[in-house]
């Protein structure tokens, strides 16, 4: 039975992409597991839940990231499947590596071991709501921004301090802008996570100058309006 859910699941999937089957589960296996956790060893827990473990933690987690989400965002546009691993072995079968969470498009969001948290949920979470609310807007916006809001919406202590704008910073903000001008992608200078620190600063720093969660909702819709980016986020 599980054989036969993964090859109409990776059917549809093929379809959908143009490939092979075969190829969606080698080259795209977070995809591949979206489309049919069962497949890879986990267990719905109901209301598109699925787990390598049933875990009564996991509930109250995803339920205190979603009210993060709508608190911010004023509501939730989008609905992403949600696979928790317990294992190591689990997240890397599911196509996840060294990180603690990920967000596949706004279909999935991936949790490791590691990452079966509030914060880390809410992180991922973050990056599909913001997206889904952009559209095809969301290529104009630098992933450094993208980071950084997730950041602030999930109030990750590892990055931002208590407080408001630039005083959460745990970076200098002049040493922080250079985030702005700097590929994402490159190694960052510094402390580990270093580029998340940045990033978090200055998206932090600029909500608080703008108005706070309106400031984004104001960014999303000049996106979708044809703003460039630049003419909407101002940085010191």
């Amino acid at each position: 039975m599980r054989r036969r859910r993964w090859i109409i699941a990776m059917a549809a999937v093929a379809g959908l992409l143009g490939v092979t089957a075969a190829a969606v589960a080698i080259a795209a296996p977070a995809v591949a597991a979206t489309a049919c956790p069962q497949c890879y060893g986990l267990t719905s827990l109901g209301d598109g839940v699925y787990a390598e473990r049933d875990d009564p933690a996991y509930r109250p987690m995803l339920d205190a990231a979603d009210a993060r989400i709508t608190a911010f965002y004023g509501g939730r546009t989008v609905e992403p499947r949600v696979l928790i691993c317990a294992t190591g072995a689990c997240y890397r079968r599911i196509g996840g590596g060294g990180e603690k969470g990920r967000t596949i498009r706004t279909w999935a969001l991936l949790l490791s071991p590691k990452g079966a948290t509030e914060t880390i949920a809410t992180h991922e979470l973050s990056h599909g709501e913001f997206h889904q609310r952009l559209g095809a807007a969301r290529d104009r916006v630098p992933q450094w921004f993208d980071e950084g809001l997730a950041v602030l919406v999930s109030e990750d202590e590892r990055y931002l301090r208590p407080g408001a704008g630039a005083a959460r910073c745990r970076v200098p903000l002049d040493e922080a802008l250079a985030i702005t001008r700097t590929d994402w992608s490159a190694p960052s200078p510094g402390p580990v996570d270093g580029g998340y620190l940045r990033a978090a600063c200055v998206v932090s720093d600029w909500a608080h100058r703008n108005g706070g969660p309106s400031a984004v909702l104001t960014l999303i819709d000049r996106l979708r309006a044809g703003a460039a980016f630049e003419e909407v986020v101002t940085v010191p």
